[in-house]
Order: C-alpha cells, then sequence, then structure tokens
C-alpha cells in the first residue's frame, strides 16, 4: 500500500514538473496568440467578416494554413501587401458596407401580411 502511494504521489509530481517545464517552451508568438485569444474582442461580426473576406481575396487563407507560411516570401510578401493596402482603404469599408446592408437586409420584417 505505501508503495502504491509513494508511486501516485512521485507520477503526480512528475506530471506537474512537466508541465512546469513546458510552460517555459512557450514561444514570442505562442504568448502573443494566447494574450489575443483571452482578450474580448471589441470588433463587429461585420467587420471580422468583411476582414476575413479580403485575407481569402488576397489568397491568404491557403498559404497561412501551411506550417511553411513565410511572410518574407516574394509571393506571399506582395499578397500580404495587397491584403494591407486592401485592409486600409476603400475595399475594407465597401465590404463592411455590403455585409452591413445584407444583414440589415436578413433582419427586416417580411413586407407581407398574413391573410
Amino acid at each position: 500500500m505505501k508503495a502504491t502511494l509513494a508511486l501516485s504521489i512521485a507520477a503526480l509530481g512528475f506530471t506537474v514538473l512537466s508541465q512546469a517545464a513546458h510552460a517555459d517552451t512557450d514561444t514570442y508568438a505562442d504568448k502573443a496568440i494566447n494574450q489575443a485569444y483571452s482578450a474580448p474582442s471589441t470588433l463587429t461580426r461585420a467587420e471580422v467578416q468583411a476582414d476575413l473576406a479580403l485575407w481569402q481575396r488576397a489568397g491568404l487563407e491557403a498559404a497561412a494554413g501551411r506550417e511553411s507560411f513565410d511572410p518574407t516570401r516574394p509571393d506571399i510578401a506582395s499578397r500580404l501587401a495587397q491584403y494591407k493596402q486592401w485592409r486600409s482603404g476603400s475595399e475594407y469599408r465597401n465590404e463592411l458596407a455590403r455585409l452591413q446592408d445584407k444583414s440589415m437586409t436578413a433582419q427586416a420584417p417580411s413586407s407581407r401580411m398574413a391573410n
């Protein structure tokens, strides 16, 4: 019984120590991502959807999903530059307005009267 208890305590201690060691290996990017996901967003659904639409239109969705994503590669760099230009310009505002109009149309009550 004492041997089983000692073995269980040792296993628990090893688990705690291995988790603590792993926590120290987080990269700067891991910490930034965790911080971004833990902070509440102030963006509206339409703003997020507009941003995503531009990201996809720039052709970055498939590229960013790969482990080999390299923003310094010329083809990726040009797509990122295009996305940033669209995101800070009228393309974003137009896409946002389109999505908001679409949302308002979907929420509008039907003009038909029930007989």
